[in-house]
């Protein structure tokens, strides 16, 4: 993040369905909540075809591009009078190719979206949020509904870290977005404790007594390490504790009513997919609040 909070250029996902407002509503905040003097809010709606749509479908589809500019117009309306430069972008093609030659034309700083899940295939916001390297804030969970324009606020902040890079990276964004908005925020690591039964199987016959200090013993030592990783972070609140990762996080965010969760994704693997890892893939389907992921 080089010390600075950059959400100048805001790009915002928008499939024009119920999340519309929702998304637009958190891209609104986190302009303001950057700092940025002349923050710019750029929405982007992707007409998703597989395949170049045959020639006698052009024009419906110009029609239905009529009606769908005449909407996005609106919202760029309503952002006005909160001295937010916008404008819309309607595109034809695939969903991640789309956007990915978007992200970089436009120079976009983050992307906000929305997020669904399916059963059996990814949705369309997974995809992207697997596909685009990028910083995300992902509008999901209960803290989010009801949003509009305007009523977003950011009172708590959830930092979880596993003492990589990324993470380190997901921390200092944290830490300005608390500082420039008076928000708490706690940092969070949780010990696997499914990694730790697994070591454990090793000494079948280790007594009660010795289970219970290489619990504390572990816990000890990722203190030592979040005491250490949070020098640059002074004022925030830690949190250590043994359990499966994604679901203490998801505990700890909602006994805090945290307003919003901030992790680190890992960058691109050699498929060129962004790995985000088990954990933080869970958190993203199951949060109780929106999730800044940070790359």
């Amino acid at each position: 993040m080089d010390g600075e909070l950059r959400t100048n250029k805001i790009l915002s996902a928008i499939d024009l369905g119920t999340d519309t407002e929702k998304v637009i509503a958190y891209a609104l905040w986190l302009s303001k909540a950057g700092g940025a003097e002349k923050a710019e809010i750029d929405m982007l709606y992707v007409m998703d075809y597989a395949l170049t749509p045959p020639g006698y479908l052009m024009p419906y589809i110009e029609k239905e591009k009529k009606t769908d500019e005449e909407e996005l117009e609106k919202w760029a309306a309503k952002l006005r009078p909160y001295g937010i430069a916008s404008k819309h972008i309607i595109a034809t093609g695939r969903l991640v190719e789309t956007f990915n030659a978007s992200v970089k034309g436009l120079n976009a700083d983050i992307l906000v979206l929305g997020h669904k899940s399916h059963m059996i295939r990814p949705s369309s916001s997974e995809r992207l949020i697997k596909s685009l390297d990028i910083p995300m804030l992902v509008v999901r969970g209960k803290k989010s509904e009801n949003s509009r324009l305007g009523s977003v606020n950011i009172k708590r902040i959830l930092c979880a870290v596993d003492f990589s890079e990324p993470s380190k990276k997901a921390l200092e964004f944290a830490k300005l977005l608390s500082e420039k908005n008076s928000s708490e925020l706690t940092v969070v690591h949780v010990v696997s404790s499914i990694k730790m039964e697994k070591g454990l199987q090793k000494w079948k016959d280790m007594s009660d007594a010795d289970r219970s200090g290489y619990k504390d013993a572990l816990i000890k030592e990722a203190e030592e390490r979040m005491c250490s990783f949070l020098n640059i972070c002074n004022g925030a609140e830690s949190v250590v504790k043994i359990g499966d990762p994604y679901i203490a996080i998801n505990e700890i965010a909602s006994e805090r009513d945290a307003d919003l969760i901030v992790m680190g994704a890992r960058g691109l693997s050699y498929t060129k997919g962004v790995i985000l890892g088990s954990v933080s893939e869970s958190i993203i389907k199951t949060s109780p609040c929106p999730v800044a992921i940070i790359r």
